[in-house]
């Protein structure tokens, strides 16, 4: 009997998902290609469903003996990795975590819930030890000292429906704040996901102040902070 494998999983997301014209064209930035872009995103998210998301983690299962299973169509090294995702456009991604998000409403996926909500939080991702780019912004210990540096966002997930889906960030560097991005973040998906795909906002204190509040009412959705 054939199990699980990654291949089977991007069958599926190919198909039931509809995700192969997304795989096909992701946003690759790269002006001369030498990787299909589609090889690339899918080795990553590969490395997300395998909890291996560090970029030479990445390489070593596209360069492992039992390739075919993967789904992974080339091998490549993380440095290629790096370069693309460096250059790649967000929108596609974007776009497609709200046609999949459509599609599940469609298929009366949240049909069992009574009112199904947006909820924006602040998160983070990545740690190193020096501020390099834009984007990093420090972490301290209890002393007030630096011990590091790592990408804040305010991060925006589907709630209500049993499950919770998180298909948007929006980054924010040393002088920007999780308010404003959390802001800029609703601002952008809401009118893509549409008036009546959620009936309400929930954040913590953080957000409930007046231009956030001010936001959800221009954008119909009630903000409930908790």
């Amino acid at each position: 009997m054939n199990g699980p494998s990654l291949r089977r999983l991007k069958l599926y997301a190919a198909g039931r998902l509809k995700l192969k014209r997304y795989l096909a064209h992701c946003g690759d930035g790269r002006a001369q290609p030498r990787l299909p872009a589609r090889a690339l995103v899918w080795a990553m998210l590969a490395g997300q469903f395998l909890r291996q998301t560090a970029f030479h983690a990445v390489e070593a299962i596209a360069r492992s003996a039992r390739l075919r299973k993967t789904g992974i169509e080339r091998r490549f090294s993380d440095d290629a990795l790096d370069y693309f995702s460096e250059r790649a456009d967000p929108a596609p991604t974007r776009q497609a975590l709200i046609d999949v998000l459509h599609r599940a409403k469609r298929n009366k996926t949240f049909q069992d819930s009574p009112s199904i909500g947006l909820a924006v939080d602040g998160t983070t991702a990545g740690r190193c030890s020096e501020q390099h780019g834009r984007w990093r912004r420090p972490y301290r210990n209890e002393k007030k000292q630096i011990m590091g540096y790592r990408h804040h966002l305010a991060m925006v997930s589907v709630v209500g429906g049993g499950i919770t889906l998180p298909f948007d960030v929006e980054p924010y560097g040393p002088k920007d704040s999780e308010y404003a991005a959390g802001q800029r973040l609703l601002r952008r998906v809401a009118p893509t996901l549409g008036a009546r795909f959620a009936g309400y906002v929930v954040v913590d204190a953080g957000f409930a102040a007046n231009t956030f509040l001010h936001a959800g009412d221009e954008l119909g959705l009630p903000v409930v902070a908790r």
